[in-house]
């Protein structure tokens, strides 16, 4: 939902408002891609943008959690989230793994 809300957020002022989402499965790992029609993200910006309490958006408007808290979520499931700086557009994925065996305790 975060990443759908800053996409939102983000094309708010845009001529071209659209927002695309993609699920592709790779065999064990589903990826999730996120883009949207703001132009890109500054590279000085792209690399806070997981920071806890960075935000570029206005007062009252932004906490700056919803990027740091979502990452956490999908490390936690042994996933990564990152923004991809190689798409024409603003991109933001997710890879989760389809299951992950329980850690095993050694005896």
């Amino acid at each position: 939902m975060n990443l759908l809300n800053n996409a939102f957020d983000a094309i708010s002022k845009q001529s071209q408002k659209w927002i695309k989402i993609e699920v592709l499965d790779l065999g064990s790992v589903v990826k999730i891609l996120v883009t949207d029609s703001s132009g890109g993200i500054a590279p000085e910006i792209g690399k806070k943008s997981m920071n806890p309490f960075f935000t570029t958006k206005g007062v009252g408007h932004g906490t700056g959690l919803g990027l740091s808290i979502s990452k956490g979520i999908v490390e936690a499931h042994k996933g990564r989230l990152y923004l991809d700086t190689a798409a024409a557009d603003t991109q933001f994925v997710m890879e989760i793994p389809k299951s992950h065996q329980a850690d095993k305790a050694v005896a």
